[in-house]
C-alpha cells in the first residue's frame, strides 16, 4: 500500500498487523512524500505496471488521478459486499469518494473544516461557539478585550484559498458555478465572505497575515488563542497531544458558523483521505478484501486507538463511546450530513494555488480587497477558459 506520513497511515499499519495474524497475508507499506502521492498513482495507471496495489488518496486530488486512469472503480465491489455496509455512510461522504458519480475510494478519514474554540477561555468569559458570523466577531471582541487572541487563521500564499472557500461555502456561495464552471468571485456573497475571512486577521498573533496552516495550528495549540473558524477535524490528536500542546484537553469543536447570503444552502466543506485500489494492480480482489475489512464498522475502534481520525460512519458519529473518546465526532457527524467537497475538476489545484497567492497579497496589504477579488475572478476565468472547462 502506497501511503504518506499521517495518523491515517498509522491506523492502517495497526490494522494490517492484525490482518496478517488472522489471514497470514502481510501488507507492505511504501511511504512517499505527499507531493509525490498522486503522481505515483497516475504513473502506475498509465504504464499498466504497478509497484503497489492500494493507495492512500487525498480526496482533493481525485480529479487528476481519475483522469490519469490511476484508480479502479469500486461500485461493483460496493454493490456486492454487504458486510462493508456502505449504507452506514451519509450521502455527502459517499460523494466525497466519487468522481463523476463513480466511486473510486473508500472513506479512510473524514476531516471537514470545523469551528474550533478553547473551552477554558469560553467558560471563563461566558461565551458559546458561534452559529453565525456576527457571533464569531462578538466572541473575537470579547476574547481580545480580556487579553487573549481572538482568532488564529491561515493566510499564506499556499493553501489559504481552502480556508477562504470554507467561509464562502458557509456563507451560501461557491467558487464556481456548479453547472457552467464560471468563477463566482464577482458576486456580493464572495465579497461578504472575503470581509469575514480577512477581518479576523487583526485578532491574531504576530505574523498572522502570512500564517501557514502549521503556523496557525501552532499558535492555537501553544498560545492563548480563543478560536479558529476553519480547521480540519483531523488536527484533533495534534492539538490535544499533551506532549505538544500546553492547552491539551481544553479544545472543543462545533459546526462552522454560517450566513445565508448566497443562493446555496450554507454548508461545511469536506476534506479527508480515501483509500483506493490501483487500476494496474494484479491483486485487486485481495486489495478489496483488506480495505473493506480494515475500514469496516467493526474496526473503527482500532483507528481511534491508533490516534487516527476514523471514517465518519453514521454509526460512529452517533456512538456514545466514540463520542466520549473523540468529542469532535459530534460536530463531524452534523457537518457531513449536508457537507460538500470542493469542486471536483482537475484545474482545482491550479485554482487554489493562484487564489491563495492573491489572498495573501490582500492579507499583507499589497492590494485592496476590491482589486484582489477582481484579480482573482480574472485569474480563475483565465485558467478555466484555457483548459476549455468554461466556454462562456
Amino acid at each position: 500500500m502506497l501511503v504518506t506520513a499521517s495518523p491515517s497511515a498509522d491506523g492502517l499499519r495497526a490494522l494490517a498487523a492484525v490482518y496478517e495474524q488472522e489471514t497470514g497475508i502481510a501488507i507492505e507499506f511504501v511511504d512517499v512524500p505527499y507531493e509525490q502521492l498522486a503522481t505515483r498513482i497516475i504513473l502506475a495507471g498509465q504504464s499498466g505496471e504497478s509497484t503497489f496495489d492500494m493507495a492512500q488518496v487525498d480526496g482533493f486530488t481525485l480529479p487528476q488521478i481519475v483522469r490519469g486512469n490511476g484508480l479502479l472503480a469500486l461500485d461493483d465491489y460496493l454493490a456486492g459486499d454487504d458486510e462493508y455496509d456502505y449504507d452506514d455512510f451519509p450521502e455527502g461522504l459517499k460523494a466525497y469518494a466519487k468522481q463523476d458519480g463513480v466511486s473510486y475510494g473508500l472513506p479512510l478519514s473524514t476531516e471537514p473544516y470545523l469551528q474550533w474554540y478553547r473551552t477554558d477561555l469560553f467558560t471563563e468569559l461566558g461565551l458559546a461557539p458561534a452559529t453565525t458570523w456576527d457571533e464569531v466577531y462578538e466572541n473575537a471582541d470579547a476574547l481580545q478585550s480580556a487579553g487573549y487572541f481572538g482568532h488564529a487563521g491561515t493566510y499564506a500564499a499556499t493553501g489559504s484559498a481552502h480556508h477562504f472557500n470554507a467561509v464562502l461555502v458557509g456563507s451560501g456561495g461557491r467558487l464556481l458555478d456548479p453547472e457552467t464552471f464560471r468563477p463566482m468571485l464577482d458576486t456580493p456573497v464572495a465579497a461578504a465572505a472575503l470581509d469575514r475571512y480577512l477581518g479576523l486577521v487583526e485578532y491574531g498573533p504576530s505574523g498572522t497575515p502570512s500564517a501557514t496552516i502549521f503556523d496557525a495550528v501552532n499558535s492555537f495549540s501553544q498560545l492563548e488563542v480563543g478560536q479558529m473558524t476553519t480547521l480540519a477535524s483531523g488536527w484533533w490528536s495534534t492539538v490535544n497531544n499533551p506532549d505538544e500542546s500546553p492547552n491539551a484537553g481544553n479544545f472543543g469543536t462545533a459546526p462552522p458558523a454560517t450566513a445565508a447570503d448566497g443562493d446555496y444552502t450554507p454548508a461545511a466543506v469536506l476534506y479527508g483521505w480515501v483509500a483506493g485500489i490501483s487500476s494496474a494492480s494484479p491483486y485487486q480482489d485481495a486489495a478489496w478484501d483488506f480495505l473493506s475489512w480494515a475500514l469496516s464498522r467493526e474496526n473503527v475502534s482500532s483507528f481511534i486507538d491508533a490516534g487516527a481520525p476514523p471514517p465518519a460512519r453514521i454509526s460512529t458519529t452517533s456512538d456514545p463511546a466514540y463520542l466520549e473518546q473523540l468529542p469532535y465526532l459530534a460536530a463531524v457527524g452534523e457537518s457531513v450530513e449536508t457537507g460538500v467537497p470542493i469542486d471536483r475538476i482537475p484545474e482545482m489545484s491550479q485554482i487554489i494555488s493562484s487564489l491563495s497567492q492573491i489572498l495573501n497579497g490582500i492579507a499583507t496589504g499589497q492590494t485592496s480587497r476590491e482589486e484582489g477579488l477582481e484579480r482573482a475572478q480574472d485569474a480563475l476565468l483565465n485558467i478555466l477558459v484555457q483548459s476549455g472547462r468554461y466556454t462562456g
